[in-house]
């Protein structure tokens, strides 16, 4: 088989009992899935493998609902691999994740933690190759309650040491964490609820960078907050003078929005958002102080969803968050490159009580409209209306009459323009559960 280097981060915390409070976990009780989508031209054969913290692989035989592993997947199909779900051949533990094919995929893994009644869900996208030094754009420590969990993975063949440094916002300040040896294939995890960096103040709201002294890597930050808060997002490997973020909110069904933006070469610089309804705002980023929070109901006036492009004359990243009053949550990272086709692997209507939506963004010079296909519902593809530059469309499973209740599939996404570019994102909620009370039950994660 061809292994192609699709490697999934995926922090698969699946301890069936935990004494608390244990280190890097979302709850007391920690499950996960993720989901691979085909996004070839042919049937793909696909082998997963999982790794523990020591670096020692995992292969079963058998993955949930009786799938073999390796299995065969169809152009545009996925399937999920539901970890709690493997028979055998995988001791309950913490693991990451490396998916080879010999067909070009994507990937989402879904994590869901539980404290008594109270529900922490997250999710965010497998990556395709690791980088050194990779960037986090927001990172918290008892900051109202917020604190990130660091998850870094070593994507390359060899042993290779990690360091965290991080920086909050206002001092020049910086603080460390370090990992020796980690071994190819594994991940390491940094809780700074548990056990922050010698010297780092509480209240800290900033961001860090993550490297590796020999080999790629592949990080992730899950933030958490008392009551379920859950905010999952990747890191970044690089950095762009403009960057797309497709969906904003102010007021928008109860949800607001915030924008953390850090920049990833030295020099001082002036970022300025545009907005797609009208408006902008600016932060100003150094050396010293590399990063931004921009907070919707305080530098945009209007409400309602919105896309955003930020443009700078230093590269930059950005993570996007939203939240609710009803202790819901989400994030994902903004876009430096686009495509004219881009996969979903997961999208539901009234999956078990889940829905979705997407938010697709024009982020090239010509204006497109959009084909939406749906696996297993080929012959309802159709076109949106057309999008300008800089536009966006949010596309609400639920409203698809053509779905019926409890599907739960993938989604293609083309620019039928010629050059056009793509970006975007899929937000997951289960209303039932949101409006009991029982925690974080909102996703959101970057289509590829």
């Amino acid at each position: 088989m061809k292994r192609l280097g699709f490697i999934v981060l995926v922090v698969l915390i699946m301890a069936l009992v935990v004494s608390a409070p244990a280190s890097a976990q979302l709850g007391a009780t920690d499950n996960a899935s993720f989901t691979v989508q085909n996004v070839g031209s042919g049937q793909a054969q696909v082998l997963v493998t999982f790794y523990d913290e020591s670096g020692t692989a995992y292969t079963p035989p058998t993955l949930n609902a009786g799938k073999t592993n390796p299995f065969t997947l169809a152009v545009g199909g996925s399937f999920e691999i539901y970890v709690p779900g493997i028979p055998s051949g995988l001791p309950d533990g913490r693991y990451s994740v490396v998916i080879s094919s010999d067909q070009p995929l994507v990937a989402i893994a879904n994590l869901i933690g539980q404290s008594g009644s109270v529900y922490y869900n997250g999710s965010y996208s497998g990556a395709s190759a690791g980088a050194s030094p990779v960037y986090l754009p927001s990172v918290l420590r008892e900051y109202y309650n917020w604190n990130s969990l660091i998850s870094v993975q070593n994507a390359g063949s060899g042993a290779t040491n990690i360091t965290v440094t991080y920086n909050c916002a206002g001092s020049a300040t910086t603080y460390t964490h370090t990992k020796s040896s980690l071994a190819a294939g594994a991940s390491v995890h940094f809780d700074l609820e548990v056990s922050a960096p010698t010297g780092m103040p509480a209240s800290c709201n900033g961001s860090a960078v993550v490297t590796s002294s020999s080999q790629p890597i592949v990080v992730v930050d899950n933030q958490t907050a008392d009551g379920g808060f859950t905010q999952s997002y990747n890191s970044f490997g690089a950095g762009g003078t403009k960057v797309y973020v497709p969906a904003l909110y102010n007021s928008y069904y109860t949800w607001f929005s915030s924008l953390s933006i850090r920049k990833v070469a030295a020099g001082s610089t002036t970022v300025t958002v545009t907005y797609s309804d009208g408006g902008s705002s600016t932060c100003s980023l150094t050396d010293a102080n590399p990063s931004c929070l921009l907070f919707m109901p305080t530098v945009h006036p209007k409400t309602g969803i919105f896309a955003a492009t930020v443009t700078s004359a230093v590269p930059v990243v950005a993570i996007a968050n939203a939240a609710n009053p009803a202790n819901q949550a989400q994030t994902y990272g903004g876009f430096s490159a686009g495509a004219g086709t881009v996969g979903l692997p997961t999208v539901m209507k009234q999956y078990y009580g889940w829905v979705t939506s997407f938010t697709c963004q024009n982020i090239g010079t010509v204006a497109t409209t959009l084909n939406i296909s749906y696996s297993g519902y080929t012959p309802n593809a159709y076109n949106t209306p057309s999008l300008a530059a800089g536009q966006s469309k949010e596309i609400y499973q639920p409203g698809e009459a053509f779905l019926p209740n409890g599907y739960r599939g993938s989604v293609t996404v083309k620019a039928n323009t010629g050059g056009a570019q793509i970006a975007c994102i899929v937000n997951e909620t289960h209303p039932v559960n949101q409006a009991s009370g029982m925690g974080d039950w909102s996703m959101s994660y970057n289509a590829q």
